[in-house]
C-alpha cells in the first residue's frame, strides 16, 4: 500500500505512541483524523490520538467513508461492516469487534450488512488501525463505513452508534474524515474553513453539504456522532495541516490553482457526563 509502510519495523516507528498532556475525558467520546499517505497525515493522526492515549475503551469504533458505490443486491443497506474476524496489515493481525457486528446486523437488518468487499483495500481503515494497535493495544474494532445519508438514514445512523455506546460503555469513536475534497486552492481553503467553523460550533454539517460549501467525505458519520446525547458540544480543533505541515490558520493565495485537501485533527468536546 502507499498509504503506510509495509515494513513492520518502518510502520511501528511511524506509529509509535507518543506521551503528552491531556485534559480529563471520558467516554464515550471522539476524535477525529484524516485519511491520507502518512507523509501527508502522519502527524495529524498523531495529534489526535494522543489526546484519547488515557482512555480505556473496551471497544473503539471506526466510521469511515464509503468510497464505492452500493451495489443493487446489497441495497438497502448503507452502513457496512467487515464480514472477516480480523486484518493482517504488516504481519500484525488486527482484530474486528464481530459479535458487536452481528448484533448490528440483527438489530437493524435492511440498513446494516457485514461485507467485506467494500473493504478490499479500504485506505481510511487501514492506516488507522496501526494507530489504534500502538495507542490502545488490541482494543477489538467495529469498523462501519457509510457514505452520504438522507434525513432518515442519518437517523438511522445515529441509533446505531446509540446503540453501541449501551452495548458497550466504554467507546471510543475514531471519525475518519478530510476537511474537504480534491479542490483547487482557494475553494479548499474555504471549504476546509467552513468545516471547521461547523464542527467548532457543533452544528450540523448537512447544510453546508447541500448548499456546496462544505465537501468533507464522511460529514455523515459527525453528524451522526453530533445526534449521540453526549455528542453535543462543538469539537476542539487541535491542528490543521496541509501536505504535512501545520498551519496556523486555513488560507490560499487568490492566485493558486493547486488542487488541495486540507486534514484536520480534532476532539470532541472534552470532559462530560454519559446522559
Amino acid at each position: 500500500m502507499i498509504f503506510y509502510p509495509e515494513d513492520r519495523t518502518k510502520l511501528d516507528a511511524c506509529t509509535k505512541r507518543r506521551a503528552c498532556t491531556t485534559e480529563k475525558r471520558s467516554l464515550p467520546t471522539a476524535i477525529l483524523i484524516p485519511h491520507a499517505s502518512y507523509s501527508m497525515a502522519c502527524e495529524a493522526l498523531h495529534r489526535s490520538f494522543e489526546q484519547a492515549q488515557d482512555l480505556k475503551p473496551s471497544t473503539v469504533v471506526f466510521l469511515g467513508p464509503l468510497h464505492q458505490e452500493v451495489l443493487a443486491e446489497h441495497e438497502p443497506a448503507f452502513l457496512f461492516t467487515p464480514q472477516s474476524e480480523s486484518i493482517a496489515i504488516a504481519s500484525h493481525i488486527h482484530h474486528f469487534d464481530i459479535t458487536l457486528a452481528a448484533d448490528l446486523n440483527t438489530r437493524f437488518a435492511g440498513h446494516v450488512m457485514s461485507e467485506d468487499s467494500y473493504f478490499t483495500e479500504e485506505p481510511a481503515l487501514e492506516l488507522t488501525l496501526p494507530f489504534i494497535q500502538s495507542y490502545f493495544p488490541d482494543v477489538p474494532v467495529l469498523a462501519l463505513l457509510c457514505g452520504n445519508c438522507d434525513k432518515e438514514r442519518l437517523a438511522t445512523y445515529a441509533k446505531v452508534l446509540e446503540h453501541c455506546t449501551n452495548a458497550q460503555n466504554n467507546v471510543l469513536f475514531i471519525v475518519s474524515a478530510n476537511a474537504n475534497a480534491l479542490l483547487p486552492a482557494t475553494e479548499a481553503a474555504k471549504h476546509a474553513a467552513a468545516f471547521i467553523e461547523t464542527l467548532k460550533q457543533g452544528s450540523s454539517l448537512r447544510e453546508g453539504l447541500r448548499m456546496h460549501t462544505i465537501s468533507s467525505c464522511n460529514t455523515a458519520g459527525l453528524d451522526a456522532i453530533g445526534r449521540q446525547r453526549w455528542g453535543r458540544q462543538g469539537w476542539n480543533i487541535l491542528g490543521m495541516f496541509l501536505r504535512g505541515r501545520e498551519h496556523a490558520s486555513i488560507s490560499a493565495e487568490p492566485d493558486e490553482n493547486e488542487k488541495r485537501v486540507w486534514h484536520i485533527s480534532a476532539v470532541l468536546g472534552a470532559h462530560h457526563a454519559n446522559q
